[in-house]
């Protein structure tokens, strides 16, 4: 196989593309689904090997350009999408006819008909920023027998010379030049229709160790590892009736990164937390206080600070201080380096101290970290733990259901539907000083629960899950300022 090959090869098919698309609407259907899920409307988009552009066209892009080896395919897609962008390159060099700073970048089966991977990644490096998501999907080298015989019966696109590579090698030759992978899997095992029972197998089958290995599909999410500028800090610290421990606790908040702030959300209190923090706000500038007038809920008022935050890190602070506030030091730093999107604490790792969490939250707590380490297919250890750190442009396109009152599952599941890298820092965890635990287990067990089976729907079946923050608004909220009581109200 050389260049000339492919080239030829799909300007020879290119007359017929849409039909044999049309043999297949199950495989192209899924595909469409799988990227979509992970593809908010509105993005910057760059897709190689965009064929007459009905997949790109299909996610909505605010901005979307699409490349192509035959002319015949782009003046096509041009035809049909007016509103997008084509052009056609030659085999295994990426190079873009313009500047385009793509947040996406969709490879569909183009690793498939390249002559030479590695120079094709390599030639793709000046499109990837530091928030650039690779997506790739190929054909499964197990198929190459039922692929060859479906093309010799008329039945998918004419046969070609074609490389067959494994997810694995792909990672290998991502690993080398400087990517992190997120995600790898496969999916469809039946990617004709069969009722009931191709449907299931293709629900079921993909979950499963080993039987996985026999699906059609290959699919790779991959984000590079690239230090992002100086980052600037919100410390958003939900508190209800936390008199006894809010002033240490933001007395002990570092300065980190260009800049920090410290949002302190008051619960709907019924002591002296306001006053508290009025105080030390005399002579702390770094101190807002945004004032809930009814208790919402954790998940209430972390939300409020993060619509008030200015930051570009949003990050989680409980008043309680059973995480040192000492320690948000080091969640900053993997997301300034760029080799992580989102930093979850995790407290079962150094001996706790005292009855820091009790036996049946430490139970319970294992039993969900295990639903939502293979719900999300990345590996959490404490879902619980009240200290996350993130980026708010990442925050801001989430999607967020709502289901539970403190809000950790909501997270976790909208950054495994944007495909960040979700990475776990030890934190010594240590009794509350002052006051006691909200959280009450029996009752939010089943919350939790419910939140794990709404993740694993959004995630595994995307295309029933709009991009959108479904969650009920906040009311009766304002800023304190001390210049002026009353702030803006909402």
């Amino acid at each position: 196989m050389n260049k000339s090959i492919i080239k030829d090869y799909f300007e020879r098919v290119a007359p017929d593309w849409e039909q044999w698309q049309r043999k297949n609407p199950l495989y192209h259907s899924c595909l469409t689904h799988l990227i979509g899920g992970m593809i908010p409307p509105g993005s910057k988009v760059l897709e190689l090997g965009s064929g007459v552009g009905d997949l790109l066209a299909s996610l909505g892009p605010s901005s979307g350009m699409g490349l192509n080896f035959a002319q015949a395919l782009t003046d096509r897609a041009l035809q049909k999408h007016p509103q997008l962008e084509f052009h056609t390159v030659d085999v295994d060099s990426v190079i873009l006819p313009r500047s385009f700073e793509p947040q996406y970048v969709v490879m569909t089966n183009m690793l498939d008909y390249v002559y030479d991977v590695w120079d094709t990644m390599e030639s793709l490096k000046p499109a990837i920023r530091e928030q650039t998501l690779l997506i790739i999907t190929t054909n499964n080298p197990l198929w190459a027998p039922l692929l060859r015989l479906a093309s010799k019966l008329g039945l998918r696109f004419p046969e070609s010379p074609r490389n067959f590579i494994t997810n694995k090698d792909i990672c290998s030759v991502l690993h080398l030049q400087g990517f992190d992978i997120v995600e790898d899997g496969f999916t469809l095992p039946v990617p004709k229709r069969i009722p009931v029972i191709g449907t299931l197998l293709n629900a079921v089958v993909p979950e499963v160790p080993i039987l996985c290995f026999v699906s059609s599909v290959q699919y790779i999410a991959a984000r590079p590892r690239v230090a992002r500028p100086p980052l600037s800090c919100s410390v958003v610290i939900p508190c209800h009736n936390e008199a006894g421990n809010i002033q240490e606790c933001l007395r002990r908040v570092p300065q980190m990164g260009s800049w920090t702030e410290i949002v302190v959300v008051d619960d709907g209190s019924t002591d002296e937390t306001c006053e508290k923090v009025k105080e030390i706000m005399a002579h702390d500038s770094r101190v807002r206080l945004i004032v809930l007038e009814k208790n919402q809920g954790k998940a209430g008022a972390v939300r409020a600070g993060f619509e008030a935050a200015n930051g570009d890190v949003l990050m989680i602070l409980d008043a309680d201080m059973a995480v040192t506030p000492e320690e948000l030091l080091k969640f900053l730093a993997p997301l300034q380096e760029g080799t992580a999107d989102f930093v979850n604490g995790t407290r079962l790792v150094y001996p706790m101290q005292g009855k820091a969490m009790k036996v049946a939250n430490f139970i319970g707590n294992k039993g969900f970290c295990f639903l939502a380490s293979k719900v999300i297919r990345q590996r959490v250890s404490d879902t619980l733990c009240g200290t996350k750190v993130f980026l708010k442009r990442d925050y801001l396109r989430m999607p967020l259901g709502g289901v539970e009152r403190w809000g950790d599952f909501d997270l976790l599941f909208g950054a495994a539907r944007l495909k960040l890298r979700i990475l776990e820092i030890p934190v010594h965890y240590t009794e509350r000083r002052a006051g006691k635990s909200k959280m009450r287990v029996m009752v939010d067990g089943w919350y939790f629960l419910w939140a794990c089976l709404s993740g694993w729907k959004m995630l595994r079946f995307p295309e029933q899950s709009p991009w959108k923050q479904d969650q009920p608004p906040i009311f009766g909220w304002h800023e304190f300022r001390p210049s002026a009581e009353i702030g803006s109200r909402r």
